[in-house]
């Protein structure tokens, strides 16, 4: 007799490497709410075109930023537990890794780089941009419309997705309008994808990273 017993588990998803966050300690007094530009801006004296050109850079997130209405002059205090994570391919890794020990002048202020650690992506089904460039005039269901087509393009096939608060990021004499986003029901293999390519432009100032989300019920009840 030959006697196999099934698995009701599946195979588990294993999240490649190649694409990850470094993730760096940060000493300093304060940032501006409104300092992905001058992020930018410090980050370009230390890597090369080519390297800015390929890297995502997450806004340093400060206590007290997610408290109510946001003035986008406000300036926060920068806690110990502070981080700057910038999205990377695994060949510029070590370039980026040269801004530790640096002392960055982001705007007015000074702040020290400090480690880095890894952080991959995750394969988790629910996950959220904080801003994806788009225009102003364009609709909710316009841009709702213009992600989808985007994600197919990434051979992702989307079925939930919320808009959040839109906003606006100061870039030099410019300013960029954005939408956040959330994006739910993924397969695994689909939210690595996302993650790995983001949506839209402007990647140096934040803009079109994906991070997990604990879920959309909670977000979807809130709405409703």
């Amino acid at each position: 007799m030959f006697w196999q017993e099934g698995s009701d588990k599946e195979e588990q998803y294993r999240v490649p490497d190649d694409i990850f966050d470094l993730v760096f300690r940060l000493r300093g007094v304060s940032l501006d709410i409104d300092h992905a530009f001058a992020l930018s801006r410090a980050l370009q004296q230390y890597l090369d075109a080519d390297t800015c050109a390929r890297i995502g850079v997450h806004g340093v997130r400060l206590a007290g930023s997610g408290n109510g209405p946001e003035q986008i002059d406000a300036e926060l205090p920068l806690s110990r537990r502070s981080r700057l994570a910038i999205r990377v391919h695994r060949d510029d890794s070590d370039t980026v890794r040269q801004i530790t020990n640096q002392t960055l002048q982001v705007g007015r202020q000074p702040v020290e780089i400090g480690s880095s650690s890894e952080r991959l992506l995750s394969s988790m089904s629910t996950v959220y941009a904080r801003a994806i460039c788009c225009e102003q005039e364009q609709s909710e269901e316009d841009f709702l419309q213009w992600v989808a087509s985007e994600l197919a393009a990434m051979d992702i096939r989307v079925s939930k997705m919320i808009c959040g608060k839109t906003g606006l990021i100061r870039a030099g004499e410019r300013n960029l309008f954005t939408r956040a986003l959330l994006v739910a029901d993924l397969k695994p293999e689909e939210s690595v994808r996302l993650q790995q390519h983001g949506i839209g432009s402007a990647r140096l100032l934040g803009c079109g990273l994906f991070v997990p989300h604990k879920g959309i019920d909670a977000v979807y009840e809130a709405q409703e």
